[in-house]
């Protein structure tokens, strides 16, 4: 506070720089939470405005709530009531799992909705894409790696492997990849790439990914420096 003193008698001007470096500072300090801040918002209003109490599927958890409330409860209330009663189903279907009926219960799921004309075709990348972040099976691993994908004379993207197959689109082989956006990961755009041109991170895992594209490529993991092989070479 003395030395905030002492530069208002002398020059204004600095005195202002000064506080502005002071503002800056704490305001790098506080970035990673403002950051978390921002992507939880983002996730609470997408999942507001597809569950939300006027939305279609908030109007069926309202209608499940009359149902347990033998139509006891309006709209609102009975909206509460049916997310209360889907929180207890979701927290039982996780003592299920954790008690080792993963498989089983997996298996069951994927058999009844691969069969599913549309549905199948959604559910399959999702399922694989999550079971990917948990790193809970190795095929899905290995076909979801990390990987860079090389634009033009030398711009290139990180990326995952979203496929383990070879594609041929016209172009020659391809891979195809997914690039997500930033900052917030669960998102992006799939890409054929020439096979030649896609080459994975050794040692660099999903998690890896969604950090340096959540912090905006601020913390680059240390896989990022030791070169990348082939996709399809390990």
């Amino acid at each position: 506070m003395n030395t905030l003193f002492r530069l208002s008698r002398r020059s204004p001007a600095l005195l202002a720089r000064k506080i502005a470096g002071l503002f800056l500072t704490g305001l790098l300090f506080l970035l990673p939470l403002i950051l978390t801040v921002v992507a939880l918002a983002w996730v609470v209003g997408q999942l507001g405005a597809v569950f939300g109490p006027d939305t279609f599927l908030g109007g069926l958890i309202a209608a499940l709530g009359r149902v347990v409330t033998l139509g006891a409860a309006g709209k609102a209330t009975g909206f509460w009531f049916g997310l209360l009663v889907i929180l207890v189903g979701v927290t039982f279907l996780g003592v299920l799992v954790q008690s080792g009926a993963k498989g089983l219960l997996e298996s069951w799921v994927d058999g009844l909705l691969s069969r599913l004309p549309v549905v199948g075709k959604l559910y399959q990348p999702f399922a694989q894409l999550v079971r990917t972040m948990g790193g809970d099976s190795k095929e899905e691993m290995a076909s979801m790696s990390v990987v860079t994908a090389r634009f033009g004379d030398g711009a290139e993207v990180l990326a995952l492997l979203a496929s383990p197959e070879v594609f041929d689109v016209g172009n020659g082989p391809s891979r195809l990849i997914l690039v997500p956006t930033a900052p917030v990961p669960i998102g992006g755009a799939l890409l054929f790439v020439p096979a030649a041109n896609v080459r994975v991170v050794p040692g660099m895992k999903f998690e890896d990914l969604a950090k340096f594209y959540i912090t905006m490529g601020t913390v680059a993991p240390s896989a990022l420096f030791a070169g990348a092989v082939p996709a399809g070479a390990r």
